[in-house]
């Protein structure tokens, strides 16, 4: 900790609790958190904290297997919310940071000041990046929250690139077998993640209905890894073409006879990020398509 003063019994149990309310279930594993007044952990860069005059209230840090992933500051002072990111945002691109262009909600006319003034940062030497936050508060002045994400910058990156261009599915379209009704239930993605599922109308075994759409993903450029299959499920992985090409994919068909009659059917591409984290969902349409 640095810079906090020695606290009571009291401050320590509400700090307790402060940080299990913050705590959230995390997909990645289990995340600690920690809630620092006045102060910040000593593997956090304090020129981060020293960029502004702004009265600084501490942090959230959060940690996984003790390796920090995040932390979110709070400071308040004077100054419109324009101004004070304005301000912090222009002391990070002297340090050299990038800004990183993202959509914005419209604005104009009445402002009822509903939305936070906003700016998105990158560090790609030490692939982090910093999301400012910036409103006003009810005394005057503002509250300026500053968040730190050491882990997630090439996904941040490749998430504002494909926002800001319309981004295409990676999955192909897959027809049915002739005779066979699909219905889709489910298709979409984007930032890293596609997948389709759908329900089909038909006897054939799973081994078949595999082999019918696995051609379809060879002729759009998939290479079939590996895969197998019983009366019940059949499954094959996929190294999937790269959009784009410094990007890596990995995809998955799944076949599963859970009932007498139809069959479930479900295609995934995933883009694997440095270090093997996997990309993050968003939402478009392609993949498994219905018979007409």
């Amino acid at each position: 900790m640095s810079g906090a003063l020695p606290e009571t019994e009291r401050e320590r149990q509400i700090r307790q609790l402060a940080a299990r309310l913050l705590t959230w279930p995390d997909p990645e594993g289990p995340v600690s958190v920690d809630l620092i007044p006045v102060g910040y952990p000593d593997d956090f860069p304090p020129e981060l904290v020293d960029l502004t005059e702004l009265r600084f209230l501490g942090s959230v840090v959060r940690r996984r297997a003790g390796i920090l992933v995040g932390i979110e500051m709070v400071f308040e002072g004077p100054g419109e919310p324009e101004a004070v990111v304005g301000s912090y945002e222009a002391s990070l691109l002297s340090l050299g940071w990038e800004r990183l262009e993202q959509p914005h909600p419209m604005r104009g006319g009445f402002d009822a000041g509903s939305f936070p003034e906003m700016s998105l940062l990158v560090e790609r030497r030490k692939s982090a990046v910093l999301n400012l936050q910036a409103m006003h508060r009810e005394d005057g002045g503002s509250e300026l929250r500053v968040r730190y994400d050491p882990v997630h910058a090439q996904a941040t990156i490749a998430n504002i690139a494909r926002i800001t261009r319309h981004e295409e599915s990676v999955l192909p379209r897959l027809k049915p077998p002739p005779g066979v009704r699909v219905e889709p239930e489910g298709t979409g993605g984007g930032a890293g993640v596609w997948k389709s599922d759908a329900r089909a109308h038909t006897e054939m075994v799973p081994m078949e209905l595999e082999a019918f759409f696995a051609k379809q993903l060879e002729l759009a450029g998939w290479s079939r890894m590996s895969g197998s299959a019983d009366e019940t499920f059949a499954w094959s992985s996929w190294l999937v073409p790269a959009v784009p090409p410094s990007t890596e994919w990995r995809g998955i068909l799944l076949v599963l006879a859970a009932f007498p009659g139809w069959r479930f059917v479900s295609v995934r591409a995933e883009m694997i990020q440095p270090g093997g984290h996997r990309g993050a969902g968003g939402y478009a349409v392609s993949g498994i398509s219905s018979s007409r």
